[in-house]
């Protein structure tokens, strides 16, 4: 059971399939701190020099 999962992992469409996937959960988890950051809400700290 072990040996067929492995052989499952290494194919192509699994792979890309699990890469789109983490991509895409870093890509949210990174909007939702950028979120949370308040960049918008106070002035830029280099708009006085």
């Amino acid at each position: 059971m072990k040996n067929n999962l492995f052989i499952f992992l290494k194919k192509p469409a699994t792979m890309f399939v699990i890469k789109t996937v983490t991509f895409f959960v870093i890509f949210i988890v990174l909007l939702y701190i950028y979120g949370y950051s308040g960049v918008g809400s106070a002035k830029f700290i280099y708009n006085e020099f």
